[in-house]
């Protein structure tokens, strides 16, 4: 899910056992507010290579060498730091299950195909 406000904690008060997964794309896009616009390539290639490591140990080392070298940022480092529970949870799935939970774009895809067929149909809907 992306960072909106109470989701995480509605979620988990209805679904007590639920793992909820932070869109790292959604923590990318609140860290590069930090970032000038002349570095948004190299340090997103930088970030690249925490959620694609092949471990959470490499993951964290990766973590550590990016926290070094864009030190002057440090907002951007604390976005990751405050939800690094995230990250270390992609690494208890398969590599291939990763490269879809990262992201929420199926979800949001599924949802812009709802809103396209249902638009402009809601008194329809509401008939059935």
């Amino acid at each position: 899910m992306d960072g909106l406000s109470g989701l995480q904690d509605g979620v988990e008060a209805v679904f007590p056992n639920t793992v909820v997964q932070r869109c790292i794309v959604h923590l990318i896009r609140n860290a590069i507010k930090f970032i000038p616009s002349k570095d948004y390539k190299e340090f997103t290639k930088d970030l690249k290579t925490i959620y694609s490591a092949v471990n959470l140990t490499e993951a964290e080392r990766q973590f550590e060498k990016l926290s070094e070298k864009w030190s002057k940022y440090n907002g951007a480092i604390r976005v990751f730091e405050r939800h690094w529970e995230h990250i270390e949870q992609l690494f208890e799935y398969p590599t291939s299950i990763r490269k879809i939970m990262y992201t929420t774009n199926a979800v949001e895809s599924v949802h812009s195909s709802f809103r396209k067929v249902t638009k402009g149909k809601g008194a329809n809907l509401a008939s059935i």
